[in-house]
């Protein structure tokens, strides 16, 4: 998955389960903190897309704050499930060596990336349009 893709999945899980883009941009810096294994020069897609690292980080962040490690719990559950749909998998049960995936298609090509993104943006706008709807007595008034 491209990192766009990461970021875009996760802000939209954080911003339809809180209605808060603070909330939905800590799930991105979340969501993106498992590619750090590219950095730091570990194989990509083991311990930092595990159970053991998504629930660590996010018992660490919430001893900051409760809502911080939701926040982890979202972005980095988001970016390891998206991962899973993918042809390689994950390491999610680090350390052993088995790798899950969700189908033994791959979804790393530019069309399945840009589908997510386009869905992310059009539940964003749909969602954002109903809560911006009057639900008042004077609407539903039947008379």
């Amino acid at each position: 998955m491209m990192k766009v893709t990461h970021a875009m999945v996760a802000f939209t899980a954080g911003y339809l389960l809180t209605s808060d883009i603070q909330f939905g941009l800590y799930s991105v810096l979340f969501g993106l903190i498992s590619d750090l294994d590219l950095v730091i020069g570990l194989k990509h897609r083991t311990v930092t897309h595990s159970l053991i690292f998504l629930i660590t980080t996010s018992i660490l962040a919430g001893m900051v704050d409760r809502e911080t490690g939701i926040a982890a719990f979202t972005g980095i559950g988001v970016h390891i499930m998206l991962d899973m749909l993918t042809k390689s998998g994950v390491q999610l049960y680090w350390p052993l060596k088995r790798r899950v995936r969700v189908a033994k298609f791959s979804y790393d090509g530019l069309l399945p990336n840009y589908a997510l993104i386009l869905t992310c943006w059009i539940l964003l706008i749909y969602f954002r349009a109903i809560r911006e709807i009057p639900v008042t007595g004077e609407i539903l008034r039947f008379s």
